[in-house]
Order: structure tokens, then C-alpha cells, then sequence
């Protein structure tokens, strides 16, 4: 039986600012998760995205941690008929790409992140009520929405500055402290969510993928078979860090690395080329870099990457300088590649 849950708003002064029903799709004792439905009016937001009426959401409230975190769906069209004009059609056949069929049959417009003290949940004791439990959550004005491509922005600063004479210490704190957590999951919860597109589209082209990689060290393939089924379509990759094993067993040319050296647009797309033919797939994924402290120059420095794939319908080479540690640098080029897989598989 369906189990209903009545969720309040509350500003950072404790008073109610809305409050709405929901249906519980899961609990424990760490975090309850709820389906709510948009049922207020269109909300033309500031980073470019409408809440309409319809959407629905599916909201993650945590009793250990200081924010909460809301994904934003809007339902699935109805299914083409024969009256439907072709522009339709593509139109359809291009939203579809983005449905998160694995769970809810929808298309997910990002995440909404909210701080907030941790989420209280107590019983209802009015019979007549509705609802089993009632959740609390207290917002804190600090806000950070996540695209479906993993690019992120922090909302309200300067409403939290101006409201943090009214806040306590320890909510000013929390929250403060609650924004590298948040970077941290939902770094976590987007390359989940792109694992699954990943799949859903290799699966629909009946396409298999295999990595090459070199500065990042196996990191694009562990985040892929971190996917439970993923053996369904990831073949397999080669740990190329070495030029030998770049050349005698990827076939990248001799003459590729030593007039452009292993760091390069055409060393990444033989690599691509080379894995694809080795391990007989139809898709090949590279990366190709220097991931630092140490071994950067002026005309390739730390941080540089190159991304290299090779599939039946077309190649592309991506060049990154990212700016962080090597572990960050590796991190980075590894979700990067996940971005790229993506966009060929369409």
C-alpha cells in the first residue's frame, strides 16, 4: 500500500512556507525518499529551466545531512501516431535520448539542491490527518542546481549572506560546510545517472565499448563497470601508459609519436582507432595526458588531456586543461570521457 507523507517547508526562522504531499518511495534510517508532483504554477527559473505543472519530483531528504537533494522530471509525451508530422517525430525521437527509462519513464530536467538543517520525520497523531509521518525540512537559502550534463551552479549567496545575522552558528556552519559535500554526491549521483544513458543508448544501436587509456590510468573503465550489467556492452580496455604498448599493441604509429609526441590529438584518435580494432567493438574511448604534479611543459602543460573516440558513425578528438590535482586531473578526464560516450551514441 501506497504510504503518503505530509512535508513542510520551513524558512530559517522556523516559520512554514509551504508545505505539500508525497508519496514514500523508500526509508531507513539515514534518508527517506519521496515522490512529490509540481503542482503549483509555471516557474521560469533563473538557470534556464521551467517547472511546470506535471513535472514531478523524486526528492532524497537526509536525517544525518545538512541539505537535501530533488530530481526534476517531466513525464514521457504519449506515443507517435500516424498524423504526427516528421518534425515531430524527430523532436520526439531527440527527447527520448534523455529519458531516464531505467526508473521512472520521464526525462530529467537536473537536480535541485537545497541546504537545510538535517530532515526531521515524527508521526502524525490526527487520524483524520491523511498521513502516517510528517517531514520537516528548514531552509537555509543556499541552493545549487546540476544540469543532466553534470555542470553546476550555486544559487542565493547573497540571500544566505544577508540572512546570516538571523541564523544561528551552527547553521551558518552546516550550511557552509554542506557545499563540498554536495559537489562530492552529486558528482557521484551524475555519473550514475550518464552510466545509465551510456547504457540505454549502446544497448538501443547494439554497439560494444572498450577503453584505451593512459594518464588516466583505468579510471574511465572502473567508472563504467561500476554499472551492475555493464558486461552486457564494456569489452574490456588496454592500459596503454607505456609507448611500446602504444604502438605494438594499439598500432599507433611511430612516426605519430615522435613528430607529436604520446600527448596529442592524433596519438588520442589512434588510440580510439586502435582499441576499437583490438578489442572488436564499435566503440573505442581513449585518454592521453599529463595528469602532474610533474612532467608538463610550456607546450604541454599539467593538466592537459587529450579524449579521443572511434565509432561506426564518425571520430572527434576533445582537449582539457583541467586545473586540479593529479587525482583531480585523472577524475575530470575520466568524467569527461563519460560526456563524450554520450554524445556519440546519440
Amino acid at each position: 500500500m501506497t504510504q503518503k507523507i505530509f512535508i513542510r517547508k520551513l524558512n530559517h526562522l522556523g516559520q512554514e512556507c509551504a508545505h505539500y504531499w508525497g508519496e514514500v518511495l523508500s526509508c531507513d534510517a539515514h534518508q527517506v525518499t519521496v515522490k512529490a508532483n509540481w503542482t503549483w504554477s509555471d516557474w521560469n527559473t533563473d538557470f534556464g529551466v521551467v517547472i511546470a505543472t506535471g513535472d514531478f519530483l523524486i526528492e532524497q531528504f537526509f536525517f544525518d545531512r545538512w541539505y537535501n537533494i530533488m530530481a526534476l522530471y517531466t513525464p514521457i509525451p504519449p506515443p507517435l501516431n500516424e498524423n504526427d508530422t516528421f518534425l515531430q517525430s524527430t523532436l520526439q525521437t531527440s527527447l527520448s535520448n534523455s529519458y531516464d527509462t531505467d526508473k521512472y519513464r520521464a526525462m530529467l530536467k537536473g537536480w535541485y539542491i537545497n541546504v537545510t538543517r538535517p530532515t526531521k520525520m515524527y508521526p502524525s497523531f490526527d487520524v483524520s490527518f491523511g498521513a502516517e509521518r510528517v517531514l520537516e525540512w528548514t531552509d537555509l537559502k543556499l541552493d545549487v542546481w546540476m544540469n543532466p550534463d553534470g555542470q553546476t551552479v550555486t544559487l542565493d549567496q547573497d540571500e544566505f549572506e544577508a540572512a546570516k545575522s538571523e541564523m544561528s552558528e551552527t547553521d551558518v556552519l552546516g550550511a557552509q560546510a554542506a557545499l563540498p559535500q554536495i559537489e562530492h554526491e552529486m558528482r557521484e549521483q551524475w555519473r550514475d545517472y550518464t552510466n545509465a544513458q551510456i547504457a540505454q543508448r549502446l544497448a538501443k544501436r547494439g554497439w560494444t565499448i572498450a577503453t584505451a587509456e593512459s594518464c588516466t590510468g583505468g579510471l574511465i573503465g572502473d567508472t563504467l563497470t561500476n554499472r551492475s550489467g555493464c558486461s552486457a556492452y564494456f569489452m574490456g580496455g588496454v592500459l596503454s601508459y607505456d609507448n611500446r604498448i602504444k604502438r605494438d599493441v594499439l598500432g599507433v604509429r611511430e612516426a605519430t609519436l615522435s613528430e607529436h609526441g604520446a600527448v596529442s590529438e592524433q596519438c588520442a584518435l589512434e588510440m580510439a582507432r586502435g582499441v576499437r580494432k583490438a578489442m572488436q567493438v564499435e566503440v573505442g574511448i581513449s585518454a592521453t595526458g599529463v595528469a602532474g604534479p610533474g612532467g608538463g611543459s610550456d607546450a604541454k602543460p599539467v593538466g592537459l588531456v587529450y579524449l579521443g573516440i572511434s565509432t561506426p558513425h564518425g571520430e572527434a578528438v576533445e582537449r582539457h586543461v583541467w586545473p586540479h590535482d593529479r587525482l583531480g586531473n585523472k577524475r575530470a578526464s575520466a568524467d569527461a570521457a563519460l560526456k563524450l560516450i554520450l554524445g556519440m551514441s546519440e
